[in-house]
């Protein structure tokens, strides 16, 4: 886990392809982490791809490591079957299920899970989890499946949509591909928001009735091809795959995600990293909650923090406002300049960090002295997670290359 430092960790499932249930959580989990692990359980977790003993040796894994010690910043509600929880971070709701994963609750009682805590989440930041996808977020490489997740019945509900209805955001796996949606409100037949049409592909602003779905399942086993009419749907943003010449075949890797960006309640930043590639960041965008798009630019959430910042430092050191006097323009806006310059002074705020973006002004120190909410930075990954198994791929090509070789011979 060397792409980033991180709070939390969510595995979209798939923990080991060898029915090796212990193998994710002695080699690849630290033992002594600091950080809270969550996970929902993938096929390859399973009674599709492994023992029921085995398999039942999973579920308990994860659920003992999500419960213990260690995950002591979590608090998390599970299923009486463990393929559910619902977990509660800092001003975070996550929520984990298991639709079509086999000995998992059926797809009715995933729902009703989904339903009850999703519609009682009250936390800024809400987030739907689960490894499986529905047939139009996925790109390509398994042509049979239809919508895995939601079931293909007439009258069979949006498993996407009810998180959308709730401005939660999306994250699946099963396809070793990294795609990022366009934000959506609506997805079981596919339609692109309105309002993220008039901004850059950098730009998500999510809010009840639109959000995005992000597939990432490129954490270290193999990395797929994308195929079929999949791969040209017009509600992919950005999209990675093995390559046309393989060229991404060890490139593995993780969406970094830093939630209450500077202190901000309604941003969050993401990255997806890779490794083996001198250009590690593949994809990059600013997450905002806007409620009101139609009337709020997303920069004015960002000009409303700042402003509320400054307000926050006034009081707390008895300065004399000046934003609201009833002065000339000119004399505003020095006085705002000097309220500002007061900031940077006390903050010690380089000349490179005024150019950042405004929310960023306050380190992680001095929002907690005005009593805000801390950033809380977590990897989203599908798959073994990334870097053993990396080094496990170019190995066993290797070996293969040297068969061939002797063969020859």
């Amino acid at each position: 886990m060397k792409l980033s430092s991180f709070d939390a960790i969510l595995n979209l499932g798939d923990l080991d392809y060898k029915c090796l249930p212990d193998k994710y959580f002695t080699d690849v989990l630290d033992s002594k982490r600091n950080y809270q692990f969550m996970s929902v359980i993938g096929n390859h977790d399973a009674k599709s791809q492994c023992p029921d003993e085995v398999a039942k040796k999973f579920l308990n894994n994860v659920y003992d490591e999500m419960i213990n010690k260690k995950n002591k910043d979590i608090n998390c509600e599970f299923s009486e079957s463990k393929f559910m929880w619902s977990c509660k971070y800092k001003n975070m709701r996550i929520i984990g299920l298991s639709p079509s994963i086999k000995g998992a609750d059926n797809t009715k009682e995933q729902l009703r899970f989904l339903k009850k805590h999703l519609t009682e989440a009250k936390e800024d930041w809400k987030i739907c989890s689960w490894h499986f996808y529905d047939k139009y977020y996925h790109t390509g490489k398994y042509q049979e499946y239809g919508n895995i997740v939601s079931g293909d019945g007439h009258d069979d509900e949006s498993f996407y949509d009810f998180c959308k209805d709730h401005g939660a955001i999306i994250f699946s796996a099963h396809d070793h591909v990294y795609a990022r949606t366009n934000v959506m409100s609506k997805f079981k037949k596919p339609v692109i928001d309105e309002y993220d049409l008039k901004t850059g592909t950098d730009i998500v602003q999510i809010r009840e009735g639109a959000t995005f779905n992000i597939l990432n399942g490129v954490g270290g086993w193999e990395i797929y091809i994308e195929q079929g009419e999949q791969k040209d749907y017009s509600h992919w943003v950005k999209k990675y795959a093995r390559g046309e010449h393989n060229e991404n075949a060890v490139r593995f890797g993780g969406l970094f995600c830093k939630f209450n960006l500077g202190g901000n309640n309604r941003k969050a930043y993401c990255e997806f990293k890779r490794i083996n590639s001198s250009d590690k960041v593949f994809d990059k965008f600013y997450i905002y909650r806007n409620d009101s798009p139609e009337d709020i630019l997303y920069s004015e959430i960002d000009d409303n923090f700042l402003q509320a910042k400054i307000s926050a430092y006034e009081i707390k050191n008895n300065i004399k406002s000046n934003l609201n006097d009833n002065d000339n323009d000119n004399d505003n806006d020095n006085k705002n300049s000097n309220n500002t310059q007061i900031l940077n002074d006390n903050f010690n705020i380089s000349s490179q960090e005024k150019n950042k973006n405004s929310s960023n002004i306050f380190s992680i120190k001095n929002i907690l002295i005005f009593g805000s909410i801390t950033s809380i930075i977590i990897i989203i990954v599908g798959g073994t997670i990334i870097y053993k198994e990396a080094k496990r791929i170019r190995n066993e090509e290797k070996s293969n290359k040297e068969e061939s070789n002797e063969k020859k011979r």
